[in-house]
């Protein structure tokens, strides 16, 4: 309720776009046995981001135009999202959503 009292279209967190984006390789690339539903995806996402540092952005001008660190920042984060969105997807095929 409280963040609707404020602007906040512009408020992103980079973390949640990275591990969309490998998510989004893994099915394009056709891993085996990649659980391609919604919900398995979501819960994959979910279980990933759980175990992620948030990493926000704020501008629009920051996320186009990032300055030497946080692009710096990104590509860590990125590397450790692959890492997490494997963990999760071992974790969904060994429990699968019934």
């Amino acid at each position: 309720m409280f963040k609707e009292m404020y602007p906040h279209d512009d408020l992103e967190n980079l973390a949640e776009e990275l591990v969309f984006e490998e998510i989004h390789r893994l099915i394009e690339t056709r891993e085996p046995d990649f659980p391609a539903d919604e919900i398995s995806i979501l819960d994959i996402a979910a279980i990933a981001l759980n175990h992620m540092p948030p990493k926000y952005v704020s501008s629009l001008i920051e996320k186009n135009n990032p300055h030497d660190g946080l692009v710096a920042e990104v590509k860590d984060l990125k590397r450790y999202a692959r890492r997490q969105v494997f963990r999760a997807l071992d974790k969904v095929r060994k429990h699968p959503h019934t």
